[in-house]
Protein backbone atom coordinates (compact mmCIF):
# COMPACT_ATOMS: atom_id res chain seq x y z
CA UNK A 1 0.00 0.00 0.00
CA UNK A 2 1.17 3.29 -0.85
CA UNK A 3 0.21 6.79 -0.23
CA UNK A 4 -3.25 7.55 -2.14
CA UNK A 5 -3.22 11.47 -1.56
CA UNK A 6 -0.90 13.83 -2.76
CA UNK A 7 0.85 15.85 0.37
CA UNK A 8 1.07 19.35 0.34
CA UNK A 9 3.41 21.53 2.10
CA UNK A 10 5.94 20.92 5.10
CA UNK A 11 5.66 17.28 6.94
CA UNK A 12 4.25 17.30 10.13
CA UNK A 13 6.36 14.63 11.70
CA UNK A 14 3.69 12.84 13.79
CA UNK A 15 4.84 9.57 13.33
CA UNK A 16 8.47 9.14 13.99
CA UNK A 17 11.18 6.22 14.82
CA UNK A 18 9.73 6.03 18.27
CA UNK A 19 6.37 5.81 17.61
CA UNK A 20 7.46 2.92 15.21
CA UNK A 21 9.17 0.73 17.69
CA UNK A 22 6.40 1.18 19.83
CA UNK A 23 4.23 -0.07 17.05
CA UNK A 24 6.96 -3.26 16.39
CA UNK A 25 6.61 -3.57 20.25
CA UNK A 26 2.70 -3.86 19.87
CA UNK A 27 2.66 -6.07 16.79
CA UNK A 28 4.51 -8.41 18.88
CA UNK A 29 2.01 -8.67 21.37
CA UNK A 30 -0.57 -9.37 18.97
CA UNK A 31 1.82 -12.10 17.41
CA UNK A 32 2.27 -14.08 20.53
CA UNK A 33 -1.96 -13.57 21.52
CA UNK A 34 -2.31 -15.21 18.19
CA UNK A 35 0.16 -17.81 18.24
CA UNK A 36 -2.51 -20.82 18.70
CA UNK A 37 -4.36 -19.58 15.79
CA UNK A 38 -1.25 -19.37 13.45
CA UNK A 39 -0.91 -23.06 14.68
CA UNK A 40 -3.88 -24.59 13.95
CA UNK A 41 -3.76 -22.77 10.38
CA UNK A 42 -0.22 -23.81 9.85
CA UNK A 43 -1.52 -27.81 10.67
CA UNK A 44 -4.68 -28.05 8.68
CA UNK A 45 -2.62 -26.91 5.52
CA UNK A 46 -1.12 -30.02 5.95
CA UNK A 47 -4.27 -31.66 6.48
CA UNK A 48 -5.49 -30.02 2.91
CA UNK A 49 -2.10 -31.25 1.46
CA UNK A 50 -2.78 -34.55 2.65
CA UNK A 51 0.39 -35.06 4.55
CA UNK A 52 -1.26 -35.90 7.61
CA UNK A 53 -1.23 -39.83 8.20
CA UNK A 54 -1.04 -42.04 10.90
CA UNK A 55 2.70 -42.23 11.38
CA UNK A 56 2.79 -46.19 11.20
CA UNK A 57 1.91 -44.96 7.57
CA UNK A 58 4.31 -46.17 4.62
CA UNK A 59 2.47 -43.35 2.07
CA UNK A 60 3.34 -40.97 4.64
CA UNK A 61 -0.12 -39.10 3.13
CA UNK A 62 -3.83 -39.04 4.48
CA UNK A 63 -7.16 -40.76 2.35
CA UNK A 64 -8.73 -38.24 0.54
CA UNK A 65 -12.08 -37.74 2.26
CA UNK A 66 -11.37 -34.83 3.93
CA UNK A 67 -9.96 -33.14 0.79
CA UNK A 68 -13.28 -34.35 -1.28
CA UNK A 69 -15.73 -32.51 0.99
CA UNK A 70 -14.31 -29.66 1.00
CA UNK A 71 -13.60 -29.40 -2.48
CA UNK A 72 -17.40 -30.10 -2.91
CA UNK A 73 -17.56 -27.33 -0.74
CA UNK A 74 -16.02 -24.84 -2.81
CA UNK A 75 -17.77 -25.60 -5.94
CA UNK A 76 -20.89 -24.75 -4.40
CA UNK A 77 -19.39 -21.68 -3.44
CA UNK A 78 -18.68 -20.87 -6.69
CA UNK A 79 -21.82 -22.08 -7.82
CA UNK A 80 -22.98 -19.16 -6.44
CA UNK A 81 -20.72 -16.74 -7.28
CA UNK A 82 -21.99 -13.16 -5.52
CA UNK A 83 -23.05 -10.13 -8.06
CA UNK A 84 -24.58 -7.11 -6.31
CA UNK A 85 -27.27 -4.67 -6.84
CA UNK A 86 -26.93 -1.46 -5.67
CA UNK A 87 -30.09 0.23 -4.24
CA UNK A 88 -30.96 3.81 -3.15
CA UNK A 89 -32.76 5.21 0.04
CA UNK A 90 -34.03 7.91 -1.52
CA UNK A 91 -36.34 8.53 -5.02
CA UNK A 92 -33.60 11.33 -6.09
CA UNK A 93 -30.88 9.00 -6.24
CA UNK A 94 -32.14 6.08 -8.18
CA UNK A 95 -30.62 7.11 -11.35
CA UNK A 96 -26.99 7.01 -9.34
CA UNK A 97 -28.03 3.30 -7.70
CA UNK A 98 -28.78 2.41 -11.62
CA UNK A 99 -25.59 3.43 -12.58
CA UNK A 100 -23.68 2.22 -9.45
CA UNK A 101 -25.05 -1.55 -10.73
CA UNK A 102 -23.57 -0.86 -13.78
CA UNK A 103 -20.19 0.43 -12.72
CA UNK A 104 -19.10 -1.73 -9.26
CA UNK A 105 -19.48 -5.44 -10.96
CA UNK A 106 -17.03 -3.75 -13.77
CA UNK A 107 -14.86 -3.00 -10.97
CA UNK A 108 -15.06 -6.14 -9.23
CA UNK A 109 -14.35 -7.44 -12.73
CA UNK A 110 -11.16 -5.69 -13.52
CA UNK A 111 -9.35 -6.53 -10.48
CA UNK A 112 -9.85 -10.32 -10.83
CA UNK A 113 -12.68 -10.72 -7.85
CA UNK A 114 -13.31 -14.19 -9.14
CA UNK A 115 -9.66 -15.44 -8.91
CA UNK A 116 -9.71 -13.62 -5.02
CA UNK A 117 -13.38 -15.14 -4.35
CA UNK A 118 -12.11 -18.63 -4.85
CA UNK A 119 -9.20 -18.01 -2.62
CA UNK A 120 -10.66 -16.52 0.52
CA UNK A 121 -13.54 -19.67 0.19
CA UNK A 122 -10.48 -22.08 0.53
CA UNK A 123 -8.94 -20.34 3.20
CA UNK A 124 -12.59 -20.17 4.72
CA UNK A 125 -13.10 -24.02 4.65
CA UNK A 126 -9.48 -24.92 5.74
CA UNK A 127 -8.75 -22.89 8.31
CA UNK A 128 -12.02 -21.66 9.11
CA UNK A 129 -12.24 -17.60 8.01
CA UNK A 130 -10.83 -16.09 4.88
CA UNK A 131 -9.94 -12.50 4.08
CA UNK A 132 -10.30 -9.81 1.28
CA UNK A 133 -8.16 -6.40 1.35
CA UNK A 134 -10.02 -3.27 -0.37
CA UNK A 135 -7.96 -1.04 -1.39
CA UNK A 136 -7.47 2.52 -3.55
CA UNK A 137 -3.95 1.62 -5.65
CA UNK A 138 -2.44 5.20 -7.31
CA UNK A 139 -0.34 3.03 -9.78
CA UNK A 140 -3.00 1.52 -11.34
CA UNK A 141 -4.18 2.31 -14.87
CA UNK A 142 -1.12 4.22 -15.63
CA UNK A 143 -0.87 6.48 -12.29
CA UNK A 144 -4.59 7.63 -12.44
CA UNK A 145 -5.69 4.62 -9.91
CA UNK A 146 -8.61 2.33 -8.78
CA UNK A 147 -9.70 0.47 -6.21
CA UNK A 148 -7.77 -3.00 -5.69
CA UNK A 149 -9.49 -6.10 -3.84
CA UNK A 150 -6.81 -8.77 -3.00
CA UNK A 151 -6.75 -12.05 -0.50
CA UNK A 152 -5.17 -11.67 2.29
CA UNK A 153 -3.37 -13.99 4.13
CA UNK A 154 -4.40 -14.23 7.50
CA UNK A 155 -1.07 -15.23 8.87
CA UNK A 156 -0.15 -11.75 7.55
CA UNK A 157 -2.65 -10.34 9.43
CA UNK A 158 -2.56 -9.30 13.10
CA UNK A 159 -5.15 -7.45 15.61
CA UNK A 160 -5.91 -6.98 18.88
CA UNK A 161 -6.33 -10.17 20.97
CA UNK A 162 -9.95 -10.77 22.62
CA UNK A 163 -12.20 -8.87 19.86
CA UNK A 164 -14.84 -10.57 18.08
CA UNK A 165 -15.34 -7.97 15.25
CA UNK A 166 -11.77 -6.79 13.44
CA UNK A 167 -13.20 -3.36 13.19
CA UNK A 168 -13.48 -2.85 17.03
CA UNK A 169 -9.49 -3.61 17.03
CA UNK A 170 -7.44 -0.86 18.25
CA UNK A 171 -4.96 -1.60 16.03
CA UNK A 172 -4.40 -3.59 13.07
CA UNK A 173 -1.24 -4.78 11.20
CA UNK A 174 -0.38 -6.41 7.93
CA UNK A 175 3.03 -7.57 7.31
CA UNK A 176 4.26 -9.10 4.15
CA UNK A 177 8.14 -9.87 2.83
CA UNK A 178 9.97 -8.35 -0.11
CA UNK A 179 13.53 -8.20 -1.25
CA UNK A 180 15.97 -6.17 0.06
CA UNK A 181 16.83 -5.20 -3.55
CA UNK A 182 13.76 -3.75 -4.09
CA UNK A 183 13.07 -2.00 -0.95
CA UNK A 184 16.35 -0.22 -1.38
CA UNK A 185 15.26 0.93 -4.93
CA UNK A 186 11.94 2.19 -3.54
CA UNK A 187 13.36 3.81 -0.92
CA UNK A 188 16.66 4.97 -0.86
CA UNK A 189 16.24 5.50 3.16
CA UNK A 190 16.28 1.34 4.06
CA UNK A 191 20.28 1.03 2.21
CA UNK A 192 22.51 -0.38 4.93
CA UNK A 193 19.50 -0.46 7.24
CA UNK A 194 17.86 -3.63 6.43
CA UNK A 195 20.53 -6.24 7.88
CA UNK A 196 18.74 -6.33 11.19
CA UNK A 197 15.00 -8.25 11.40
CA UNK A 198 12.80 -6.53 12.89
CA UNK A 199 9.87 -9.15 12.74
CA UNK A 200 9.48 -12.60 11.99
CA UNK A 201 5.82 -13.69 11.29
CA UNK A 202 4.97 -17.49 10.97
CA UNK A 203 4.92 -19.35 7.49
CA UNK A 204 3.48 -22.41 5.81
CA UNK A 205 5.65 -25.71 5.10
CA UNK A 206 6.70 -25.67 1.76
CA UNK A 207 7.90 -27.68 -0.66
CA UNK A 208 9.83 -24.98 -2.10
CA UNK A 209 12.88 -23.34 -0.16
CA UNK A 210 13.18 -19.14 0.17
CA UNK A 211 15.92 -17.30 0.88
CA UNK A 212 14.66 -15.31 3.76
CA UNK A 213 17.97 -13.71 4.92
CA UNK A 214 17.44 -11.29 1.60
CA UNK A 215 14.26 -10.51 2.33
CA UNK A 216 12.46 -7.74 4.88
CA UNK A 217 9.02 -8.04 6.32
CA UNK A 218 7.17 -4.09 5.17
CA UNK A 219 4.63 -3.37 8.13
CA UNK A 220 1.38 -1.46 7.01
CA UNK A 221 -0.12 -0.25 10.50
CA UNK A 222 -3.56 0.72 10.26
CA UNK A 223 -5.03 2.77 13.28
CA UNK A 224 -7.67 4.63 14.55
CA UNK A 225 -8.14 8.35 15.91
CA UNK A 226 -10.68 10.02 17.17
CA UNK A 227 -11.10 14.03 15.84
CA UNK A 228 -13.83 15.56 17.51
CA UNK A 229 -16.84 13.32 17.23
CA UNK A 230 -15.70 11.33 14.51
CA UNK A 231 -13.29 8.23 14.21
CA UNK A 232 -10.71 8.27 11.51
CA UNK A 233 -8.32 5.40 10.03
CA UNK A 234 -4.40 6.51 9.59
CA UNK A 235 -2.51 4.17 8.12
CA UNK A 236 1.63 4.14 8.20
CA UNK A 237 4.49 2.01 6.57
CA UNK A 238 7.22 0.89 8.34
CA UNK A 239 10.08 -1.54 7.65
CA UNK A 240 13.45 -1.96 9.55
CA UNK A 241 12.52 0.67 12.09
CA UNK A 242 12.24 3.40 9.75
CA UNK A 243 8.92 5.09 8.68
CA UNK A 244 8.44 4.86 5.25
CA UNK A 245 5.71 6.41 5.16
CA UNK A 246 2.57 8.34 7.76
CA UNK A 247 -0.30 9.34 6.90
CA UNK A 248 -0.56 11.82 10.03
CA UNK A 249 2.60 13.48 8.65
CA UNK A 250 1.66 14.16 5.30
CA UNK A 251 -0.77 17.20 4.46
CA UNK A 252 -3.99 16.54 3.21
CA UNK A 253 -4.95 13.63 5.70
CA UNK A 254 -6.59 15.56 8.17
CA UNK A 255 -9.81 13.43 7.58
CA UNK A 256 -7.86 10.14 7.66
CA UNK A 257 -6.20 7.99 4.97
CA UNK A 258 -9.37 7.15 3.97
CA UNK A 259 -12.68 8.89 4.42
CA UNK A 260 -14.39 6.01 4.93
CA UNK A 261 -12.67 5.26 7.82
CA UNK A 262 -12.90 1.53 8.19
CA UNK A 263 -10.13 -0.83 8.42
CA UNK A 264 -9.77 -2.29 4.43
CA UNK A 265 -9.87 -5.93 5.52
CA UNK A 266 -13.24 -7.89 5.84
CA UNK A 267 -12.67 -11.27 7.47
CA UNK A 268 -15.26 -13.97 6.19
CA UNK A 269 -15.75 -16.97 8.94
CA UNK A 270 -17.12 -19.98 8.33
CA UNK A 271 -18.26 -21.52 11.96
CA UNK A 272 -18.19 -18.42 14.66
CA UNK A 273 -15.73 -18.27 17.61
CA UNK A 274 -17.01 -16.01 20.63
CA UNK A 275 -14.73 -13.14 21.29
CA UNK A 276 -12.49 -13.88 17.75
CA UNK A 277 -13.09 -12.42 13.90
CA UNK A 278 -12.11 -15.78 12.81
CA UNK A 279 -13.95 -19.02 12.93
CA UNK A 280 -12.90 -22.49 13.19
CA UNK A 281 -12.86 -24.63 9.28
CA UNK A 282 -14.14 -27.96 8.30
CA UNK A 283 -10.99 -29.65 8.60
CA UNK A 284 -11.32 -28.67 12.46
CA UNK A 285 -14.66 -30.90 12.53
CA UNK A 286 -13.62 -33.77 10.16
CA UNK A 287 -9.59 -33.80 11.31
CA UNK A 288 -10.77 -36.52 14.07
CA UNK A 289 -12.72 -39.23 11.88
CA UNK A 290 -9.82 -38.35 9.11
CA UNK A 291 -7.39 -39.55 11.38
CA UNK A 292 -9.33 -42.92 12.46
CA UNK A 293 -10.23 -43.64 9.17
CA UNK A 294 -6.59 -43.82 8.11
CA UNK A 295 -5.67 -45.87 11.18
CA UNK A 296 -7.93 -48.13 9.92
CA UNK A 297 -7.77 -48.07 6.63
CA UNK A 298 -3.47 -49.07 7.11
CA UNK A 299 -4.17 -51.75 9.47
CA UNK A 300 -6.05 -53.70 6.89
CA UNK A 301 -3.84 -52.93 3.76
CA UNK A 302 -1.09 -53.58 6.21
CA UNK A 303 -3.15 -56.53 7.31
CA UNK A 304 -3.52 -57.96 3.42
CA UNK A 305 -0.25 -57.38 2.49
CA UNK A 306 1.32 -59.51 5.12
CA UNK A 307 -1.70 -62.31 4.55
CA UNK A 308 -0.75 -62.37 0.69
CA UNK A 309 2.55 -62.62 1.43
CA UNK A 310 4.39 -66.49 1.91
CA UNK A 311 6.16 -66.41 4.71
CA UNK A 312 8.12 -69.73 6.63
CA UNK A 313 9.77 -70.69 9.74
CA UNK A 314 13.35 -72.66 8.82
CA UNK A 315 15.16 -74.29 11.33
CA UNK A 316 18.96 -73.59 11.83
CA UNK A 317 19.69 -76.90 11.53
CA UNK A 318 17.40 -78.06 8.92
CA UNK A 319 20.00 -77.77 6.07
CA UNK A 320 17.29 -76.44 3.88
CA UNK A 321 18.57 -74.63 0.73
CA UNK A 322 16.91 -71.48 1.38
CA UNK A 323 17.84 -69.70 -2.02
CA UNK A 324 16.93 -73.03 -4.09
CA UNK A 325 13.42 -73.17 -1.70
CA UNK A 326 12.81 -68.92 -2.15
CA UNK A 327 13.27 -69.49 -6.37
CA UNK A 328 10.26 -70.75 -6.82
CA UNK A 329 10.90 -71.32 -10.77
CA UNK A 330 13.08 -74.21 -9.14
CA UNK A 331 11.44 -77.33 -9.48
CA UNK A 332 14.42 -79.13 -7.01
CA UNK A 333 15.07 -77.99 -3.60
CA UNK A 334 18.13 -79.59 -1.99
CA UNK A 335 18.35 -80.69 1.89
CA UNK A 336 21.23 -81.74 3.74
CA UNK A 337 20.90 -84.50 6.43
CA UNK A 338 19.04 -87.80 6.96
CA UNK A 339 15.51 -86.53 7.51
CA UNK A 340 13.51 -83.73 6.77
CA UNK A 341 10.62 -83.13 9.47
CA UNK A 342 7.65 -81.61 9.51
CA UNK A 343 9.50 -78.93 12.03
CA UNK A 344 11.83 -78.35 9.85
CA UNK A 345 9.88 -76.11 7.53
CA UNK A 346 6.39 -74.72 8.45
CA UNK A 347 4.37 -71.72 7.10
CA UNK A 348 3.86 -68.59 9.05
CA UNK A 349 0.37 -68.15 8.89
CA UNK A 350 -1.48 -64.13 9.29
CA UNK A 351 -4.80 -64.34 11.16
CA UNK A 352 -7.27 -62.00 9.58
CA UNK A 353 -8.79 -58.80 10.51
CA UNK A 354 -12.17 -59.16 11.92
CA UNK A 355 -14.89 -58.30 9.29
CA UNK A 356 -16.33 -55.56 12.05
CA UNK A 357 -12.88 -53.66 11.56
CA UNK A 358 -13.89 -52.96 7.55
CA UNK A 359 -17.67 -51.79 9.37
CA UNK A 360 -15.61 -49.81 12.16
CA UNK A 361 -14.06 -47.78 8.54
CA UNK A 362 -17.25 -47.93 6.72
CA UNK A 363 -19.08 -45.89 9.95
CA UNK A 364 -16.54 -43.42 10.06
CA UNK A 365 -16.38 -42.43 6.48
CA UNK A 366 -20.36 -42.36 6.72
CA UNK A 367 -19.81 -40.16 9.76
CA UNK A 368 -17.18 -37.60 8.04
CA UNK A 369 -19.62 -37.00 5.34
CA UNK A 370 -22.42 -36.79 7.89
CA UNK A 371 -20.34 -33.96 9.91
CA UNK A 372 -19.39 -32.63 6.59
CA UNK A 373 -22.64 -32.30 5.09
CA UNK A 374 -21.52 -34.04 2.18
CA UNK A 375 -23.62 -36.68 1.26
CA UNK A 376 -23.18 -39.25 -1.70
CA UNK A 377 -26.57 -37.50 -3.32
CA UNK A 378 -24.66 -34.22 -3.27
CA UNK A 379 -22.44 -35.25 -5.91
CA UNK A 380 -24.81 -36.86 -7.94
CA UNK A 381 -24.31 -40.39 -5.59
CA UNK A 382 -27.68 -42.74 -5.42
CA UNK A 383 -28.14 -44.63 -2.26
CA UNK A 384 -30.96 -46.77 -1.47
CA UNK A 385 -32.44 -47.50 -5.38
CA UNK A 386 -32.83 -44.06 -5.71
CA UNK A 387 -32.12 -43.63 -9.79
CA UNK A 388 -34.68 -41.02 -11.10
CA UNK A 389 -32.89 -37.48 -11.94
CA UNK A 390 -35.90 -35.63 -10.38
CA UNK A 391 -35.48 -37.93 -7.09
CA UNK A 392 -31.75 -37.04 -7.09
CA UNK A 393 -31.86 -33.19 -7.82
CA UNK A 394 -34.48 -32.80 -5.01
CA UNK A 395 -32.52 -34.39 -2.73
CA UNK A 396 -29.17 -32.62 -3.95
CA UNK A 397 -31.49 -29.86 -3.09
CA UNK A 398 -32.15 -30.22 0.40
CA UNK A 399 -28.60 -31.61 0.97
CA UNK A 400 -27.49 -28.34 0.10
CA UNK A 401 -29.12 -26.43 2.76
CA UNK A 402 -25.22 -26.47 5.13
CA UNK A 403 -23.71 -25.02 2.09
CA UNK A 404 -26.29 -22.22 1.11
CA UNK A 405 -25.91 -21.04 5.04
CA UNK A 406 -22.18 -21.03 4.31
CA UNK A 407 -22.59 -18.43 1.20
CA UNK A 408 -25.62 -16.70 3.05
CA UNK A 409 -22.59 -15.22 5.71
CA UNK A 410 -20.08 -14.27 2.37
CA UNK A 411 -22.89 -12.46 1.31
CA UNK A 412 -23.08 -10.40 4.36
CA UNK A 413 -19.24 -9.76 4.27
CA UNK A 414 -19.78 -9.34 0.70
CA UNK A 415 -21.95 -6.55 0.98
CA UNK A 416 -19.90 -4.47 3.21
CA UNK A 417 -17.50 -5.05 1.12
CA UNK A 418 -19.31 -3.47 -1.99
CA UNK A 419 -20.36 -1.08 0.24
CA UNK A 420 -16.34 -0.03 0.67
CA UNK A 421 -15.58 -0.28 -2.61
CA UNK A 422 -18.54 2.30 -3.30
CA UNK A 423 -17.18 4.72 -0.50
CA UNK A 424 -13.75 4.79 -2.53
CA UNK A 425 -15.48 5.38 -5.77
CA UNK A 426 -16.94 8.38 -4.07
CA UNK A 427 -13.88 9.63 -2.57
CA UNK A 428 -11.12 8.73 -5.72
CA UNK A 429 -13.54 9.05 -9.07
CA UNK A 430 -12.79 12.29 -9.34
CA UNK A 431 -12.10 12.16 -13.05
CA UNK A 432 -14.48 10.72 -15.49
CA UNK A 433 -13.78 6.81 -15.80
CA UNK A 434 -15.36 4.72 -18.99
CA UNK A 435 -16.60 1.16 -18.40
CA UNK A 436 -17.52 -1.52 -20.64
CA UNK A 437 -21.12 -2.87 -19.17
CA UNK A 438 -23.88 -5.79 -19.36
CA UNK A 439 -26.75 -3.62 -21.68
CA UNK A 440 -29.96 -4.65 -22.64
CA UNK A 441 -30.55 -8.60 -24.37
CA UNK A 442 -27.29 -9.35 -23.34
CA UNK A 443 -25.38 -6.98 -25.41
CA UNK A 444 -22.62 -4.26 -24.78
CA UNK A 445 -22.81 -0.72 -23.83
CA UNK A 446 -20.12 2.28 -22.54
CA UNK A 447 -20.80 4.23 -19.69
CA UNK A 448 -18.74 7.28 -18.22
CA UNK A 449 -18.53 7.91 -14.58
CA UNK A 450 -17.46 10.22 -11.95
CA UNK A 451 -17.87 10.97 -8.27
CA UNK A 452 -19.98 13.79 -8.19
CA UNK A 453 -23.02 12.05 -9.13
CA UNK A 454 -22.79 10.13 -5.64
CA UNK A 455 -20.81 13.39 -4.14
CA UNK A 456 -22.02 15.42 -0.77
CA UNK A 457 -25.11 17.54 -1.91
CA UNK A 458 -26.48 20.68 -1.11
CA UNK A 459 -29.38 20.79 0.63
CA UNK A 460 -31.54 24.36 -0.54
CA UNK A 461 -33.90 25.46 1.93
CA UNK A 462 -36.67 28.53 1.57
CA UNK A 463 -35.52 32.19 0.12
CA UNK A 464 -32.37 30.09 -0.90
CA UNK A 465 -31.16 29.39 2.13
CA UNK A 466 -28.91 25.98 3.14
CA UNK A 467 -29.48 23.94 5.30
CA UNK A 468 -26.40 21.92 4.80
CA UNK A 469 -25.31 18.85 2.84
CA UNK A 470 -26.96 15.42 2.16
CA UNK A 471 -24.33 12.18 1.11
CA UNK A 472 -26.26 10.18 -0.92
CA UNK A 473 -26.53 6.69 0.73
CA UNK A 474 -27.35 3.21 -0.69
CA UNK A 475 -27.99 -0.34 -0.10
CA UNK A 476 -26.34 -3.77 -1.36
CA UNK A 477 -28.63 -6.82 -2.58
CA UNK A 478 -26.48 -9.74 -3.40
CA UNK A 479 -27.39 -12.53 -5.50
CA UNK A 480 -26.44 -15.34 -7.28
CA UNK A 481 -24.70 -14.34 -10.27
CA UNK A 482 -24.19 -18.43 -11.55
CA UNK A 483 -26.81 -20.53 -10.08
CA UNK A 484 -26.54 -24.58 -10.03
CA UNK A 485 -28.07 -26.72 -12.39
CA UNK A 486 -30.87 -27.62 -9.96
CA UNK A 487 -31.73 -24.04 -10.00
CA UNK A 488 -32.15 -23.98 -13.58
CA UNK A 489 -33.64 -26.56 -13.97
CA UNK A 490 -35.95 -26.30 -11.46
CA UNK A 491 -36.91 -22.72 -12.82
CA UNK A 492 -37.15 -24.14 -16.79
CA UNK A 493 -39.73 -26.67 -14.89
CA UNK A 494 -41.61 -24.10 -13.61
CA UNK A 495 -41.63 -21.83 -16.98
CA UNK A 496 -43.32 -25.45 -18.72
CA UNK A 497 -45.77 -25.50 -15.97
CA UNK A 498 -47.05 -21.79 -16.09
CA UNK A 499 -47.34 -22.41 -20.06
CA UNK A 500 -49.39 -25.36 -19.76
CA UNK A 501 -51.67 -23.86 -17.06
CA UNK A 502 -52.36 -20.94 -19.73
CA UNK A 503 -50.83 -18.62 -17.38
CA UNK A 504 -49.38 -16.72 -20.44
CA UNK A 505 -52.83 -16.49 -22.20
CA UNK A 506 -53.54 -12.68 -22.83
CA UNK A 507 -56.86 -13.40 -22.10
CA UNK A 508 -56.18 -14.86 -18.52
CA UNK A 509 -54.33 -11.85 -16.82
CA UNK A 510 -56.42 -11.36 -14.43
CA UNK A 511 -56.14 -14.71 -12.94
CA UNK A 512 -52.71 -15.03 -13.78
CA UNK A 513 -51.63 -12.13 -11.94
CA UNK A 514 -53.47 -12.97 -8.78
CA UNK A 515 -51.93 -16.60 -9.14
CA UNK A 516 -48.45 -15.34 -9.44
CA UNK A 517 -48.63 -13.10 -6.89
CA UNK A 518 -49.15 -16.09 -4.51
CA UNK A 519 -46.25 -17.53 -5.04
CA UNK A 520 -42.58 -17.00 -4.46
CA UNK A 521 -39.66 -17.74 -6.94
CA UNK A 522 -37.09 -16.00 -9.03
CA UNK A 523 -38.18 -13.44 -11.51
CA UNK A 524 -41.71 -13.18 -9.89
CA UNK A 525 -41.66 -9.29 -10.35
CA UNK A 526 -40.40 -9.08 -13.70
CA UNK A 527 -43.47 -11.92 -14.89
CA UNK A 528 -46.01 -9.98 -13.13
CA UNK A 529 -45.29 -6.57 -14.88
CA UNK A 530 -45.01 -8.92 -17.96
CA UNK A 531 -48.70 -10.34 -17.56
CA UNK A 532 -50.01 -6.96 -16.97
CA UNK A 533 -48.86 -5.22 -20.14
CA UNK A 534 -49.65 -8.58 -22.22
CA UNK A 535 -53.11 -8.43 -20.68
CA UNK A 536 -53.58 -4.36 -21.13
CA UNK A 537 -52.79 -5.04 -25.10
CA UNK A 538 -55.03 -7.52 -25.24
CA UNK A 539 -57.41 -5.26 -24.27
CA UNK A 540 -56.58 -2.34 -26.27
CA UNK A 541 -56.74 -5.03 -29.70
CA UNK A 542 -60.51 -5.72 -28.53
CA UNK A 543 -63.36 -3.84 -30.15
CA UNK A 544 -65.28 -1.40 -28.41
CA UNK A 545 -68.75 -3.20 -27.46
CA UNK A 546 -66.18 -6.16 -26.41
CA UNK A 547 -64.46 -4.07 -24.08
CA UNK A 548 -67.85 -2.73 -22.60
CA UNK A 549 -69.01 -6.20 -22.36
CA UNK A 550 -66.00 -7.25 -20.75
CA UNK A 551 -65.81 -4.40 -18.17
CA UNK A 552 -69.33 -4.95 -17.23
CA UNK A 553 -68.54 -9.19 -16.30
CA UNK A 554 -65.80 -8.26 -14.09
CA UNK A 555 -63.37 -9.60 -16.78
CA UNK A 556 -61.11 -6.58 -17.90
CA UNK A 557 -58.07 -6.58 -17.03
CA UNK A 558 -57.06 -4.62 -13.89
CA UNK A 559 -60.30 -2.35 -14.46
CA UNK A 560 -61.54 -0.18 -16.93
CA UNK A 561 -59.61 1.41 -19.32
CA UNK A 562 -59.05 4.45 -18.08
CA UNK A 563 -57.98 2.97 -14.93
CA UNK A 564 -55.53 0.56 -16.69
CA UNK A 565 -54.07 3.65 -18.67
CA UNK A 566 -53.66 5.68 -15.32
CA UNK A 567 -51.72 2.59 -13.86
CA UNK A 568 -50.08 1.67 -16.61
CA UNK A 569 -49.59 4.29 -18.91
CA UNK A 570 -47.40 6.13 -16.35
CA UNK A 571 -45.32 2.76 -15.57
CA UNK A 572 -44.64 2.25 -19.48
CA UNK A 573 -43.56 5.19 -20.02
CA UNK A 574 -40.71 5.56 -17.09
CA UNK A 575 -38.88 2.77 -18.94
CA UNK A 576 -38.82 0.27 -15.99
CA UNK A 577 -41.41 -2.54 -18.01
CA UNK A 578 -38.90 -5.29 -16.88
CA UNK A 579 -38.49 -7.82 -19.89
CA UNK A 580 -38.27 -11.48 -19.12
Amino acid sequence: MEENKGGVGERLHVIGEKEAAEAVALLEKYKRQKAELDRRIIENEEWWKMRYAPEESESGKSSAWLFNSIANKHADAMDNYPTPVILPREQSDKAAAKKLSAVVPAVLEATDFDEVYSEVWYDKLKFGAGCYGVFWNPSKLNGLGDVEITHVDLLSLFWEGGVGNLQKSSNVFHVELFANDYLEREYPMLKDALSSVSFTKNKYYSDLSSDEAEKSAVIDWYYKKKVGTREVLHYAKICAGKVLFASENERGYEDGFYAHGKYPFFIDPLYPIKASPVGFGMIDVMKGAQMQIDQLGEAIVKNARMSSGVRYFIRSDGSVNEEEFSDFSKPMVHVQGARLGDDSIRQITVAPLDSSCVTVMNNKISELKETSGNRDFSQGGTTGGITAASAIAALQEAGSKLSRDMVRTTYRVFSRLVSTVIELIREFYTEPRFFRIIGDNEGYEFLTYFSGEIAPQKIDGAFGLELGERLPVFDVKVSAERQSPFARASQNELAKEFYKMGIFDPARSNEAVSCISMMDFEGKDALVSRLKAEGVRYFQTMSGAEQTELSASGGAPFGEMNAVNRAFGNFKNSGDTAVV
